[in-house]
């Protein structure tokens, strides 16, 4: 094997194990440059969903991570605790004293009331993390038999008021409530797919009834109305033979009456030549005077009737109202 191959070989190993330092640094927890401060955080409680790696924040901003989970036991307390160490970095938060005092040691940090929380990470994988805040709540609960580091005070041995919550749910119960609902559900799918279909047909069968009937109605009133034209028509035509009646024998009535009253005319006029032959002392002459009269009384209601008959004709067929 030649030397220019050995060299391609050994530059080759070399980037690759280069590219892996890079891409743990980069990619993975783990900074070789970055100094940082250990600390424990004791809990009472179960700390369900919190692994090795889990991270550590600080008002939600990633300052360390979770190095280690013990159990230790306080024979002093007779009772047993989790014991969490944590390792926080320097350059996301100063928690170590300098010579000149200008910034603050982890210690005093934990005197001002910075305490540490479980939170959770997310609601359906279960996993929390620890949250650090400054929560003055009175004075903390340290445990300096069993722990070796700055103890950050624990606020609250659960995982958060949302885990703690979800945490006392039933789910037993809820599971039976849920699959209780499913079947009330079912059921009523079942109802309404054996109760529908009769009440659609029973509605499509109504509404064609009533189409039918709206039908039938509007047939009805066609005809009435076609009806209803007829009987006009025939209304009219009766009226227009009427009038055609009533103005011809008003024309035969007034020739008729023009004849009575020149008959009148004639025979007054006779007998008032017989009145002048005849004495006035002589019962004829009486007789013949009464008929005179009666024969003027006799024209003159006929030219009356006459000139009422000329104005409204309809008096043939109606005659004079009393």
């Amino acid at each position: 094997m030649s030397n220019t191959r050995l060299a391609a070989i050994g530059l080759f190993v070399v980037c690759g194990a280069a590219l892996a330092v890079f891409a743990i640094i980069a990619f993975g927890d783990f900074h070789p440059f970055h100094h940082g401060r250990s600390a424990d955080i004791v809990f009472s409680g179960s700390v369900s969903g919190l692994d090795v790696g889990a991270p550590v924040t600080f008002r939600g901003v990633p300052v360390g991570q979770v190095s280690a989970i013990t159990i230790e036991y306080d024979p002093r307390a007779r009772q047993a605790y989790v014991l969490v160490q944590v390792l926080l970095r320097d350059d996301r938060a100063s928690f170590s004293a300098t010579s000149a005092g200008a910034r603050m040691s982890l210690a005093r940090w934990v005197t001002a009331g910075l305490k540490a929380q479980l939170v959770p990470m997310s609601l359906i994988s279960g996993q929390i993390e620890i949250n650090l805040d400054f929560i003055p709540s009175g004075p903390s609960s340290l445990h300096p038999d069993i722990t070796r580091q700055t103890e950050i005070p624990a606020a609250g041995g659960t995982a958060g008021p949302v885990a703690q919550q979800l945490s006392q749910l039933d789910l037993e119960k809820l599971t039976r409530d849920a699959d209780l609902t499913l079947l009330s559900v079912r059921r009523l799918a079942g109802l309404l797919s054996s109760t529908l279909p009769p009440i659609l047909q029973s509605a499509t069968r109504s509404s064609i009834k009533a189409g039918q009937a709206l039908d039938a109605v509007r047939g009805g009133v066609n005809q009435l109305v076609a009806r209803v034209k007829v009987t006009l028509s025939a209304v009219n035509r009766l009226a227009d033979i009427g009038a055609r009646q009533v103005d011809g024998r008003g024309a035969d009535l007034h020739t008729l009456l023009l004849s009575s009253n020149q008959a009148v005319l004639q025979a007054r006029d006779a007998l008032s030549n017989v009145r002048g032959m005849t004495d006035s002392q002589s019962p004829a002459r009486a007789d013949l005077e009464e008929t005179l009269r009666d024969l003027s009384a006799a024209s003159a209601s006929l030219r009356g009737a006459t000139a009422d008959i000329e104005q409204n004709p309809a008096l043939l067929l109606r005659g004079r109202r009393r």
